[in-house]
């Protein structure tokens, strides 16, 4: 009781300190308050792993690839591409055309002159013998194995194939006595892509073909020539 009556005393004497002490508590009681809400608000460290996993979730999708006439570069490429496979066809089918275009003016240089019936100007049966008499040529006389079966030479003259010098021999058949044309000269770069080949041209059967480095052309009257066995078919 003396202490409670003391306490009541200085209460009554002092009342500021008392005010005091209780403003100070409670100022104590209000900072642990918030420091230990603050406290509940840090986030922990799972919590950010997974804040972290969800934003990488939600990255922006790639947009979608613009089809190949939105992208200039793309675009170019494939022209570019499609300008090399048109000037590749351009370029067979000139060669093509070209040689085809070669055959045919070989075919009609051969059977034009097959048609005019020139008469040999050099007589000679013997191919070396013909060979020597014709000084200007530079290649040999020499006769295929099966023309020499077939055929009897009766002589020669000079003549052209395209541009080049070549020499238009008379051979006779063996065995009905018709007379054919046998044209021989250099096998050029050009010549060598004629294919051989055995067609009709005109009223004239020709066959032409390459052997030893040189180029052939046997032309006879079609109507002396059975197509399945024409002269100098091998």
């Amino acid at each position: 009781m003396v202490l409670l009556r003391q306490k009541a005393n200085a209460a009554t004497h002092h009342p500021g300190k008392v005010n005091d002490a209780m403003n100070t508590q409670s100022n104590d009681k209000l900072s642990a308050g918030l420091k230990e809400y603050y406290q509940r608000k840090v986030l922990s460290a799972d919590s950010v792993e997974r804040l972290l996993a969800q934003a990488g979730e939600l990255k922006p999708a790639t947009p979608p690839i613009a089809p190949w006439f939105r992208r200039p570069m793309a675009g170019l490429a494939w022209v570019a591409s499609l300008f090399v496979v048109v000037m590749m066809a351009q370029f067979f089918y000139h060669q093509q055309s070209h040689q085809s275009n070669l055959t045919t003016l070989v075919l009609e240089e051969i059977a034009m002159n097959h048609n005019k019936k020139l008469d040999a100007e050099y007589v000679e049966t013997r191919p070396e013998a013909l060979r020597a008499a014709m000084q200007r040529l530079d290649f040999s006389l020499d006769l295929p194995a099966d023309i020499q079966r077939n055929f009897q030479l009766i002589g020669g003259r000079y003549c052209s194939i395209q541009g080049g010098l070549a020499a238009q021999l008379k051979v006779r058949n063996r065995v009905n006595g018709a007379v054919s044309t046998l044209y021989v000269t250099t096998l050029t770069e050009k010549l060598a892509r004629i294919k051989e080949q055995h067609v009709l041209q005109g009223r004239v059967d020709i066959h032409l073909w390459q052997q030893q480095g040189r180029f052939f052309g046997l032309a006879t009257d079609a109507a002396l020539v059975s197509r399945g066995d024409g002269p100098g078919k091998k």
